[in-house]
């Protein structure tokens, strides 16, 4: 006696012919005849009651294209269901529907049956929507001739999570979007072609090795081409700071943009000079200072940077300015883009700031950015008169105006 599918799926299409050849084929066609999956079709034009079996109408308010019926929809929908004792789960497929991913994949398959159906045309009419389905789903933001297409991938995507489907109990261990993470890169005999070799850890016989390399290519493999899964990826604490820098900073990455909190000491002299540094050997001069801490005050950000950059106390005053700055630059190699040319996305906030008195006496002096890293950067500082500014070049310059100003005040 066979067995009952573990899930069924019931599929109203207006073209059932187009599943034959992918349902009877590889997997799915092996998980059909072992009887792990029930995939039956229905063409809807059985509840088309004219002569012409019409499924479709003119929209009302006019436009272009058909939509199709209420009528036989409902009464495909409400016939299909009868023939199971479960009831299903209704399913539209529709490019207006919720992204259909892992997470999504997973919940399906939890339910013991699901009614799937196929839009065509400009859609469906909305009593359909509204009344008999549960949920639209959608394969991406792109549009497909109709439903059929969109099906068919999510029943494959849904049966694969059928214990016996894959055959091999481990077959599902690491796959894509596993843990919210990318598959590792994959090889196969012969060990060299064209001289290109396998990875030498992969032939080394350390399965530990082996496996702590897959993890790294995964997370790294993630990060380059799908860095929107991140955020919710399962990573430990060491890959996630590997990836987004140190979590102490008010930063982080999203996708191809960092977006972070920076502060910015105007340091001016007695006699209005202003201080300004430079990374030692670059053209672009800037107010020193640095991102701000999570949890950190702006005062103490202020103060923190000023002491680890140039080595002085200084005491922070008002805030004079803060300002969004949008940039493409080299990121810094502690932070979340390692070195990478990413969008920037800064919220600068510049704060005035008192220096010590023999500083003020130095022309120019030197000091040192603090990275985080083994990489630190010398720093030059030195005092420029207002309009020494103009034969410079200041960065970001849509707060020269107001620099300008401010150093005329003093």
């Amino acid at each position: 006696m066979t067995a009952a599918p573990v899930i069924r799926f019931d599929v109203l299409t207006l073209f059932p012919g187009m599943f034959q050849g992918p349902l009877s084929e590889s997997i799915l066609g092996r998980a059909r005849e072992q009887g792990l999956i029930d995939v039956q079709l229905h063409d809807l034009r059985q509840w088309a009651h004219d002569r012409h079996r019409t499924v479709d109408d003119y929209p009302f308010g006019g436009g272009p294209g058909m939509v199709m019926k209420p009528e036989p929809v409902f009464q495909a929908i409400e016939a299909v269901t009868g023939l199971a004792e479960a009831q299903p789960y209704r399913v539209f497929l529709s490019p207006q529907g919720r992204r259909l991913d892992r997470a999504l994949v997973d919940d399906l398959a939890r339910h013991e049956r699901l009614l799937l159906l196929c839009g065509r045309y400009e859609g469906v009419d909305e009593r359909v929507l509204e009344h008999t389905i549960d949920l639209e789903v959608s394969i991406g933001d792109f549009v497909v001739t109709g439903g059929e297409l969109p099906a068919m991938m999510l029943i494959d995507a849904v049966s694969r999570r059928v214990a016996g489907v894959l055959g091999a109990e481990d077959a599902l261990d690491e796959e894509s979007f596993d843990q919210g993470l990318l598959e590792y890169p994959q090889y196969t005999r012969p060990a060299e072609f064209r001289d290109w070799r396998v990875p030498e850890v992969l032939t080394s016989g350390d399965h530990a090795a082996v496996n702590r390399w897959r993890r790294a290519r995964r997370v790294a493999r993630t990060a380059e081409r799908r860095p929107d899964l991140l955020p919710t990826a399962h990573l430990t604490p060491e890959e996630r700071a590997s990836l987004e820098g140190d979590p102490g900073f008010a930063q982080r990455r999203v996708g191809d943009t960092i977006f972070q909190v920076r502060l910015a000491a105007v340091c001016t002299s007695s006699d209005g000079r202003v201080l300004l540094h430079r990374t030692a050997g670059d053209s672009v001069w800037s107010l020193p200072g640095g991102r701000l801490r999570v949890g950190e005050s702006v005062a103490d950000g202020v103060r923190r940077e000023m002491r680890e950059e140039a080595g002085m106390k200084v005491e922070p005053g008002d805030v004079l300015w803060v300002l969004e700055n949008f940039a493409e630059f080299k990121s810094a190699m502690d932070g979340p883009g390692r070195g990478e040319v990413l969008r920037h996305h800064e919220i600068g906030v510049y704060v005035e700031a008192t220096v010590p008195p023999r500083f003020e006496r130095r022309e120019a002096f030197g000091g040192v950015e603090l990275a985080g890293t083994e990489h630190e950067f010398a720093l030059e500082f030195r005092w420029f008169a207002p309009a020494n500014l103009d034969d410079v070049d200041v960065r970001p310059t849509s707060m020269l105006p107001a620099l300008r100003e401010h150093l005329a005040a003093k």
